[in-house]
């Protein structure tokens, strides 16, 4: 719950009433629902086709939905605060990712919220985590991304870096991002494994997020001061 919590905090996605109505997508065993039980929040639902990890989100005392998630929004008329689906995007066919993002929008209330993960197409570790699950679909950039969205209608959107890399990490993914920069003309390229993406109804709830959020920055220019905190306690070689 810890991992959960943190993530939170990183991408200010929290809502910022305890009282708001929450449903995620794709609960699983429910880690994200009772990381929220514990920050206070109530309101809670959870949605996921899995009957063992559902039986085990309800033995937690969570109320989870077992259905498609397709199924459960056509069939559903709540709206919610924020909705959320982590690594669960990619698991659907292509076919249908729109009509889902659509319900997605559909379900939200005007203020509301919708914050997921997908894996990272530009990412050097892109095509591992696209092949290391059978189920994957897709992995996604930040224009694929973007043009799902806004052809769901959900237009005030922000695509974030997971999270602040270390700076060996940092400095290994220098190459990439020249070759990207040079190739392509792309700047300020996001290269974790995954992208983190909150998307709003509207552009005043953007605006309002956008003064909250944290910053979360990695540099991948050659030039940038990079420099590991091992090196400072290595003295140089003397030679006669």
């Amino acid at each position: 719950m810890e991992n959960a919590r943190r993530f939170f905090c990183d991408h200010c996605i929290f809502p910022q009433r305890k009282g708001a109505k929450i449903l995620e997508i794709g609960c699983g065993m429910g880690r994200v629902l009772l990381m929220l039980k514990a920050a206070g929040y109530s309101d809670l639902t959870g949605v996921d086709i899995d009957k063992s990890q559902v039986e085990i989100a309800r033995k937690s005392g969570l109320t989870v939905d077992l259905s498609d998630a397709l199924a459960y929004l056509e069939k559903a008329s709540e709206k919610f605060d924020a909705i959320y689906f982590f690594d669960f995007l990619e698991h659907i066919e292509k076919e249908k990712q729109l009509d889902f993002l659509r319900l997605v929008k559909e379900h939200l209330k005007e203020d509301g919220m919708a914050a997921f993960a997908v894996p990272n197409a530009l990412a050097p570790c892109g095509m591992f985590f696209r092949y290391i699950d059978f189920t994957h679909t897709i992995c996604y950039t930040r224009e694929s991304i973007s043009f799902l969205l806004h052809n769901a209608g959900l237009h005030h959107i922000q695509i974030r870096p997971q999270h602040t890399e270390s700076v060996e990490i940092q400095k290994l993914k220098v190459p990439w991002a020249k070759l990207y920069r040079n190739e392509f003309g792309l700047r300020d390229v996001i290269l974790t494994p995954n992208l983190v993406v909150v998307a709003f109804k509207e552009k005043a709830c953007m605006d309002n997020y956008l003064k909250r959020a944290p910053n979360i920055s990695n540099s991948y220019e050659e030039n940038s001061r990079l420099k590991s905190k091992f090196w400072r306690y290595i003295k140089p070689l003397k030679f006669r």
